[in-house]
């Protein structure tokens, strides 16, 4: 090579073009939908144990990687829900009345299940966890339900339930992604288009 600099400029061009190109490639909003719900059942069931929660609190990443996949999952959700209430959206496909529970099932998981109430909940159940660790020895004096087992068994059964009720809107937010097929729906041709 007779100019090194020219090479790598040639180089540094490439890789920033590249990801360009690959995002030039549309995604499949049900394909995407399928992926982020199976991560999602796949970290949920890792963080509806006690371990699962104290990586939670103590592991930035970790905490990171399952946060964005929840926020991933409420993107395309939104999207969904958006073109479900898009008047302009062609729906005629869908029947009324799954189109209907679409979109109750959509507002109920954005609405009761939005990130706020995640990391909140989390936020109490890792101060929780904190309180129980602090107060190991003291609690394992203790016998039922306010020995450290059952404090510890009362925060994985809260933990648990929360964590099922999100599991369970994701999956049936999945189901209707697949029986409506947001991909397909287009824009309705207006008659001033004509």
């Amino acid at each position: 090579m007779k100019n090194p600099h020219l090479c790598l400029s040639v180089l540094l061009v490439f890789s920033l073009v590249w990801p360009l190109q690959a995002q030039d490639f549309p995604v499949s909003i049900e394909a995407e939908y399928d992926r982020l719900t199976a991560k999602w059942l796949e970290v949920s069931d890792g963080l509806k144990t006690y371990d699962g929660l104290s990586e939670f609190c103590a592991n930035p990443n970790y905490r990171n990687d399952i946060i964005t996949v929840l926020e991933h999952l409420h993107h395309y959700d939104s999207l969904v829900l958006d073109l479900l209430l898009d008047p302009t959206a062609n729906t005629s496909d869908i029947s009324h009345h799954e189109y209907k529970r679409s979109l109750s099932d959509i507002q109920k998981l954005e609405g009761d299940f939005d990130m706020n109430t995640f990391i909140s909940f989390l936020k109490t159940s890792c101060l929780t966890r904190r309180d129980l660790e602090r107060d190991k020895e003291d609690l394992k004096k203790e016998s039922g339900i306010y020995s450290y087992d059952g404090q510890l068994l009362m925060l994985e059964t809260q933990l648990g339930k929360f964590l099922k009720h999100i599991d369970k809107k994701v999956v049936l937010v999945d189901e209707h992604v697949h029986k409506i097929h947001p991909d397909q729906i287009r824009p309705l041709r207006l008659l001033s288009d004509n």
